[in-house]
């Protein structure tokens, strides 16, 4: 099942040419109200900073949103990358209510606008960690290959480049996905306990590669934590 997938994704990468460009519309604010995902409504805490409040999150300032396990974490970037809705409450981008957004809205937002380090990574174990990024990169074409390679040879991982991505070790692939978040335009990148798997040397040359590209592109940064700041500045810090 696995090879037959692998396939079809080299298939894609190898005959497909297609960039599909939409009108860029930059999100300034992200707005949530009254918010509390559907199944923990009746245990979510109402000391939560998140959950069952108004706040706004602004393009270009730092955000650390502390939480525990079970607390909805996970769920709150879910809701924001359109992943799922089964939440009480509203969000807006920019004024526009996220319930209103259809497929080709999300693809703009997720193209353009927002993007995620999945907990799980949600990689492709076997294509090579080449392949799992440029399955990105060929929908956007926003990283040249040097470029790209320039971030695996900052983050250690070079010669791991044409290497089935079940082969490398959890941190390593942990260091592909934050490249493959790289690989697209964003107003918004959100991090979910992104540097877990990582001795703090490589988590400072990460954080300082990340503090780099938000500069570039005058972005904002989300990070959910178990509680560890890592080495980011932070202009507010959330309990959930």
């Amino acid at each position: 099942m696995f090879d037959d997938y692998a396939v079809v994704c080299r298939l894609f990468l190898h005959y497909s040419f297609l960039i599909i460009h939409y009108p860029l519309h930059k999100v300034q604010t992200i707005e949530i109200h009254d918010i509390v995902p559907n199944p923990i409504a009746d245990v979510a805490s109402k000391t939560s900073e998140v959950w069952f409040k108004d706040h706004s999150f602004t393009r270009g300032k730092h955000y650390l949103i502390s939480a525990e396990s079970g607390t909805g974490k996970s769920s709150f970037f879910d809701f924001l990358y359109g992943r799922r809705h089964d939440y009480q409450g509203s969000i807006t981008f920019d004024g526009a209510s996220l319930h209103s957004f259809k497929v080709r809205d999300w693809n703009k937002i997720r193209q353009h606008n927002i993007s995620l380090v999945f907990q799980g990574f949600r990689l492709f174990p076997e294509l090579t960690v080449w392949e799992n990024l440029q399955l990105k990169n060929h929908q956007t074409g926003y990283l040249s290959d040097q470029k790209m390679m320039q971030m695996l040879e900052t983050l250690g991982i070079p010669e791991k480049r044409d290497i089935p991505l079940r082969f490398i070790s959890y941190g390593q692939q942990q260091r592909v996905a934050l490249i493959r978040a790289m690989c697209q335009p964003f107003d918004f990148l959100l991090l979910d306990e992104p540097f877990s798997h990582l001795d703090e040397v490589n988590q400072r040359i990460i954080c300082n590669l990340v503090s780099d590209e938000l500069k570039e592109r005058g972005a904002s940064l989300m990070l959910c934590s178990l509680g560890d700041p890592y080495f980011f500045g932070y202009d507010e810090k959330l309990n959930m």
